[in-house]
């Protein structure tokens, strides 16, 4: 963004930041999201999330940006966010419904 932007005009930052935001999200969402969350396992689960997240979507910059000819290649920094942000909501939902089941089987054999 830096490279191909103006950063010394206000205005360029006023329209980086929010995409800056969504490209930086995926990362540091799971962290905030699992100092709410009292349970090791989940803390664990988002932990593994952003390894496996941050490992695929490093590969995918790299191919994007250093292997690739494509003039479509930029397009990563829109799509590599999106499939991590749905990616989070689906383990996210996961680890809801273990969580309901957990302590409905809790409830059960007590």
């Amino acid at each position: 963004m830096l490279y191909a932007g103006e950063p010394n005009s206000l205005s360029w930052w006023a329209a980086a930041l929010p995409f800056a935001a969504w490209i930086i999200g995926p990362t540091v969402a799971p962290f905030l999201i699992a100092r709410r969350k009292p349970r090791p396992w989940f803390s664990v689960t988002m932990l593994l999330y952003v390894i496996v997240s941050s490992a695929i979507s490093g590969l995918a910059y790299y191919d994007a940006f250093f292997q690739s000819k494509a003039s479509t290649a930029a397009l990563v920094m829109v799509f590599i966010p999106l499939y991590q942000w749905l990616a989070l909501i689906l383990l996210l939902l996961l680890c809801f419904g273990v969580a309901a089941w957990l302590s409905q089987r809790r409830k059960y054999s007590s």
